[in-house]
């Protein structure tokens, strides 16, 4: 498997040209009109938002022991700076590397760096759900909502 992290918006464009096709090629449909309404039937999420739901379920499945153990190794949760800011006391946040710290242009591509910046987007309800199911059910539910609803 590929994970696609930070990719190029003229790569996104190409990968949504291929998903658009697909689309079009399921529901017999020629032309280049209409294939947004057709991906919200179908509840297919745009490239950009399946990305992030891929790497959010990889890192909801590491923050709960769910993949493999070398994957633990590249997320780290932050831990609360003082208890006296509420909104600091999110456990579910996780740490992210500063830009100062990259060796190179690619390291923003790196799991590592990627997951924790679009993971901590998420609405706190969202990171935290109480299975995967529900999980999946409410991050997809999410990402949906801002690929269509702009």
């Amino acid at each position: 498997k590929v994970l696609c992290v930070d990719i190029n918006d003229r790569d996104i464009k190409r990968l949504q040209k291929v998903q658009n096709a697909a689309t079009r090629f399921i529901y017999g449909k020629r032309g280049r009109r209409g294939v947004t309404e057709l991906r919200k039937r179908s509840h297919f999420l745009p490239v950009k938002q399946r990305i992030d739901y891929k790497i959010c379920m990889l890192v909801y499945k590491t923050l709960h022991g769910q993949s493999p153990s070398y994957m633990c190794d590249m997320i780290e949760r932050r831990s609360p700076k003082t208890k006296l800011l509420r909104v600091d006391d999110d456990e579910t946040v996780l740490k992210e590397v500063r830009r100062s710290e990259f060796h190179y242009e690619s390291t923003k591509r790196a799991f590592s760096v990627a997951a924790p910046k679009i993971w901590n987007q998420l609405p706190r309800r969202i990171r935290n759900s109480e299975t995967l199911a529900s999980f999946k059910s409410s991050l997809k539910s999410y990402l949906f909502s801002i690929a269509y609803e702009q």
